[in-house]
């Protein structure tokens, strides 16, 4: 069954104190392509991130996002260098006394304290980070296939009813089409009896000619290839995986016999019915845009 390319989907998981959110969004694209955004403890993850997505997702844009909930126990761990600071603080006030020099110590001495203080941030496991961030990652790609099933579910029941609407109207061309060129045969033999003097040309010869004419403008042909395509429009639209091109192409082929067949009516009647194939093939490559 098709599925459609937008969806959201939200997971969370929680391990070792550790808390992760993921959230996916997602919209219509050519192919597959994957916007991180993720803080920077899961920059060495973006492999296993877009793996996984790839697994799950053949086409469309995502925005996953992914957010870090910290616990409370997590505070930097701030290191002095008490060694230095002395020898500094030595330093300078040696420097002071020496040089007769009015320095302010405690000024000099702060601007020193990157040099004696060092922040060091809490490691996480990197381990423990994958499987919490892949449970919450599966979580949301889980929610975001079952929206895109359900919408696919929508779509396919819509491009459906429009095919069938299609496949009415070619009939109702089919029927009309030998009557109108039958017509057109005969108004043309006539006319021709009457433009042409007798005796001047061979008149079994002008009127096979008439008859040639009028079958090379015969649209049996462009028919059948039409209904073949609307059958195999609908057999696409219960296939498993993305099928989105190829249902694209197909209804590329039904444009292209549909045009072949408005070039060559002959009759308003048949005209219009062609103009209303065509516009529902519009609306059918318009929602086509939007399957995987």
């Amino acid at each position: 069954m098709i599925k459609s390319m937008t969806g959201f989907g939200r997971g969370s998981a929680v391990r070792g104190g550790l808390g992760i959110d993921v959230e996916i969004r997602s919209v219509n694209h050519r192919y597959a392509d994957f916007i991180l955004r993720l803080p920077r403890e899961f920059y060495p993850l973006e492999d296993q991130i877009r793996s996984r997505l790839k697994n799950r997702v053949e086409r469309g844009r995502l925005e996953v996002t992914v957010t870090l909930e910290e616990p409370p126990a997590a505070i930097p761990e701030v290191q002095i260098d008490y060694p230095l600071a002395d020898e500094l603080c030595r330093v300078l006030t040696l420097l002071s006394r020496r040089l007769t020099l009015d320095l302010d110590v405690n000024s000099l001495f702060a601007g020193l304290l990157p040099e004696i203080i060092t922040i060091k941030h809490p490691e996480f496991d990197e381990k423990l980070l994958g499987e919490i961030l892949g449970a919450a990652l599966d979580q949301a790609l889980e929610g975001l296939v079952e929206q895109r099933r359900r919408e696919g579910a929508v779509l396919a029941e819509d491009l459906t009813a429009r095919c069938l609407r299609l496949e009415e109207l070619v009939e109702e061309i089919s029927r009309r089409a030998p009557l109108v060129y039958e017509d057109y045969r005969l108004r043309l033999e006539e006319r021709l009896r009457e433009e042409l003097k007798p005796g001047l040309f061979d008149e079994d010869r002008v009127l096979m000619e008439c008859a040639l004419l009028v079958e090379k403008g015969g649209i049996d042909e462009e028919l059948v290839r039409l209904r073949s395509h609307l059958q195999a429009f609908r057999r696409t639209l219960k296939e498993p995986g993305a099928v989105g091109r190829k249902l694209d192409f197909i209804a590329q082929e039904m444009f292209r016999e549909s045009n072949t067949i408005g070039a060559k009516s002959i009759d308003s009647q048949l005209t219009g019915l062609v103009v209303e194939v065509k516009t529902g093939l519009e609306k059918i490559r318009e929602q086509i845009q939007n399957i995987e």
